[in-house]
C-alpha cells in the first residue's frame, strides 16, 4: 500500500523499508513513532531506522492509524 510513485521507487530500492518494526533485525529503530514506513540509513554497524507517519514525497498519512483518523475528518 503506497501513496505515491516516488514511495513505492524508494521501497523498491530499499531506501524505505515496509513492515513490522519487529521483523527488523539488521539495524537499529532510532526513533518511537509507531508506523510500519522506515526511512532507511546506512550506520557505522548495520542500518538505522527512522519511522515517519508521514510520505515526504506527498504529504499524504502512511501509518494505518493515522490514515483512518484522516478518513473519518
Amino acid at each position: 500500500m503506497t501513496c505515491c510513485n516516488l514511495l513505492e521507487n524508494a521501497i523498491e530500492r530499499e531506501v524505505f523499508y515496509f513492515g513490522p518494526q519487529h521483523r527488523i533485525d539488521d539495524g537499529r529503530i532510532v526513533n518511537e513513532v509507531s508506523t510500519e514506513y522506515f526511512i532507511r540509513a546506512a550506520a557505522s554497524r548495520g542500518y538505522d531506522y527512522w519511522g515517519v507517519n508521514y510520505c515526504p514525497f506527498c504529504g499524504r498519512a502512511l501509518s494505518l492509524g493515522l490514515w483512518q483518523a484522516e478518513k473519518k475528518k
